[in-house]
């Protein structure tokens, strides 16, 4: 690895030493405030103003570990880091408890365990509200949790983001664990869908609410690509056993498939991000270089230089080297043994025009700059219609010689033809059925993977023989919807053509609810095409409880934070920290064990689901200290309005979190909790993205997200 890397020139002979000395030390902890929350800041202040301070004191085995602190490059100081041997951790009660903290705060999805260089793609993307964003390769799900945070970022009273994140992952299983990842953030506005990246199917949507019918375009796109990882060395140890140049060249084709259906499938005058945790060439400048000769002046680099103004980053290399298996280097693929010739590509060597397309605009992150793992980044906008020649064409070169009008931000009139006459069957757009001198915008490339004839859908998408249960809207004037509408008073407005359910057959038992984007898709007529794994907030659930309730549906606390907005007040209660205390310390606490004044409203209540919401703020005791968190209020780490919903029975009471969040409001407040279980979830997500998340996704494990 060490000569590899030497001969492509990586970096200079005089940083040679110290970036190769970093690749060996222990890479540092880091995790993510989650942005979308609006008690971000208080996680903020927490760590900042309470914990810091209280770190900055540790000395164990006279040693004083550096207190966490926030990477300079990340926005709002919402990315941290710290570097403590877990020996510390053991000896340290100090440090033990902001591990305690750390833990409880990412189980509830408030903070993310992160690499810090994998934070950096989303912030490149330039995501605004009203944005369709799609993550191609998104498992196990850290990015695509910045991308939600970013599409929410601007959050109004009473307004739904138009914007849409689509994440997808080629592998059925880990998809599932991104669902179990992206749900804590509680976004209407997400599909997960299971596709092999550069196949990625086209679809003609349904018009929106104004009768306008929106392209399956995206204004934003992710390629974080499969990639060989050398660049995660200092946290994967067995890449430096495993690693050969040739796993690099293996991947090749198959990242710039998946980059190619990412422009194909990105607006015009939209912007792509290219992106893997590998130091080689073979996957970075070599994919960007061929798809901007590809492109024929259709993509160009970005220059970042002033985004990010604190990431210490090198250019990317317009030259390079590649190597044969036993290690000789060769210049041309003309001179290559002719019995190795089919394991190369024309694309892994330098362009001759490599000086003109600007390759120093790419990022190399190198773990001795600011003590982080290895990373790439290129950042590409789109200026025009992007069409590929087929290259078993014998037009191809004409084709690839012929100039387009230059477009706008907006798709160009010949683009919005190509569009129209795109047809929506499976065969005819793998181009299995006729091979076509061109490829249009909304074909998956051709060029090294073709579909052969016959195959199934699941064969074509890499989709498993798992039926996946329907998306079914309901109808918002359906005796269900008009039923829970009436009950928590919801607002008029309110799209209530906009719920689903997932049970055909069934009572509606699990009610979600999806953004209008979202809507638009499924109820597409394409959507066979298209393998949907999840998507929408689980809003309403059917309790079944011996007390006889006006409504049988609870509001699940998923959905609390979007659903409070709508509802009325009618249905909501202003508690205190006692009785707060009372919910999290008893099982099922009786009516009569709370203050009498309590008493009173709560038996004024009918029977049902209600809404609690208690604001520290107006705690009367507010300053008084806390028994546990030295330096804070009565209230803890608890800074703003908190609200949760609770089931009222004839004569008892049962806070309807679950055990984590149960666990962690407990730890915050810094008292005990009983951990109740309030009811049988309902819906499709469980099975599945349960056993994901307990074999692979421990919320501080070592296997962060890497890439």
């Amino acid at each position: 690895m060490e000569a590899y890397y030497k001969a492509q020139n990586i970096v200079s002979e005089e940083e040679w030493p110290t970036f190769w000395e970093h690749l060996k030390v222990t890479l540092p902890t880091t995790f993510r405030i989650t942005g979308t929350r609006s008690h971000a800041a208080e996680i903020r202040e927490t760590v900042k103003n309470a914990f810091v301070p209280l770190l900055s004191k540790v000395k164990v085995d006279d040693v004083v570990p550096e207190p966490p602190r926030p990477l300079p490059w990340y926005p709002d100081e919402l990315g941290w880091h710290f570097a403590v041997p877990r020996t510390l951790l053991r000896k340290s009660p100090e440090y033990a408890k902001f591990h305690q903290f750390l833990v409880a705060e990412t189980e509830v999805g408030n903070i993310s365990r992160q690499e810090a260089v994998s934070m950096i793609p989303p912030l490149l993307l330039d995501i605004q509200p009203q944005h369709w964003v799609m993550d191609m390769c998104a498992a196990p799900g850290s990015k695509t949790a910045q991308i939600i945070e970013m599409v929410h970022a601007n959050e109004q009273h009473k307004v739904v983001p138009a914007g849409l994140v689509l994440a997808n992952d080629a592998d059925y299983r880990r998809s599932h664990m991104l669902i179990h990842q992206t749900k804590r953030l509680q976004s209407p506005c997400l599909m997960v869908t299971n596709h092999d990246a550069s196949m990625m199917p086209s679809l003609k949507l349904a018009p929106n609410k104004s009768g306008e019918s929106t392209p399956f375009k995206f204004d934003r796109v992710l390629a974080d690509v499969p990639c060989s990882g050398d660049g995660t060395l200092r946290k994967n140890p067995m890449v430096w056993k495993n690693w050969t140049h040739g796993g690099a060249m293996g991947l090749h084709q198959s990242q710039l498939n998946i980059l190619q259906r990412g422009v194909q499938l990105l607006k015009v005058g939209g912007r792509i991000v290219y992106s893997t945790c590998s130091l080689n060439p073979m996957e970075n400048e070599a994919i960007v270089a061929e798809m901007l000769n590809r492109a024929n002046g259709s993509l160009e680099l970005v220059d970042v230089s002033n985004e990010l103004p604190q990431l210490k980053r090198r250019p990317g290399l317009s030259d390079w080297k590649v190597f044969t298996k036993s290690g000789q280097s060769v210049a041309t693929m003309e001179d290559l043994p002719s019995d190795t010739k089919g394991r190369f590509y024309p694309s892994m060597w330098p362009p001759k025009n490599a000086s003109e397309l600007h390759l120093e605009r790419c990022l190399r992150i190198y773990p001795h700059l600011q003590d982080t793992g290895g990373f790439f980044v290129a950042v590409f906008k789109k200026t025009a219609t992007f069409v590929i020649p087929n290259p078993n064409s014998e037009k191809a070169a004409a084709a690839a010689s012929e100039e387009e009008p230059i477009a706008q931000s907006s798709e160009s009139k010949e683009e919005e033809e190509q569009e129209e006459k795109t047809t929506t069957e499976d065969t005819a757009t793998a181009g299995d059925k006729h091979k076509l001198d061109v490829q249009t915008e909304d074909e998956p490339s051709d060029s090294v993977k073709r579909p052969r004839v016959g195959m199934t859908r699941a064969e074509r998408y890499g989709a498993p023989a798992v039926k996946e249960e329907p998306f079914l809207f309901m109808d918002g004037e359906s005796t269900d919807v008009g039923l829970f509408s009436k009950f928590y008073g919801l607002d008029e407005d309110f799209p209530k053509d906009q719920f689903l359910v997932r049970s055909e057959g069934e009572r509606n038992r699990t009610i979600y609810f999806v953004s209008e984007a979202v809507k638009s898709i499924l109820k597409s007529e394409d959507i066979h095409r298209l393998r949907v794994v999840n998507t929408g907030v689980r809003t309403f659930i059917r309790q079944d409880s011996n007390t006889p309730a006006q409504c049988t549906f609870r509001i699940h606390n998923e959905g609390i934070a979007m659903m409070r907005q709508f509802v009325s007040n009618a249905r909501v209660m202003t508690v205190t920290l006692k009785e707060v205390l009372v919910l999290l310390q008893s099982p099922y606490p009786k009516v009569d064990e709370f203050e009498p004044s309590v008493q009173d409203r709560l038996m004024a209540l009918p029977a049902g689901c209600c809404i609690f919401e208690f604001d520290p703020a107006l705690e009367e005791n507010k300053d008084e200290p806390n028994p546990r968190w030295e330096g804070q209020g009565i209230t803890g780490f608890v800074k703003s309005l908190l609200v949760f919903p609770v089931w009222k029975a004839q004569v008892s009471l049962n806070m309807l979190l679950n055990k984590q969040e149960r666990r962690s409001l407990a730890m915050r407040l810094g008292v005990d909790c009983v951990d109740t279980p309030h009811a049988v979830e309902g819906g499709a997500k469980g099975t599945a993205a349960m056993k994901a998340a307990a074999e692979e996704d421990s919320p501080m494990a070592e296997g962060e997200d890497a890439a």
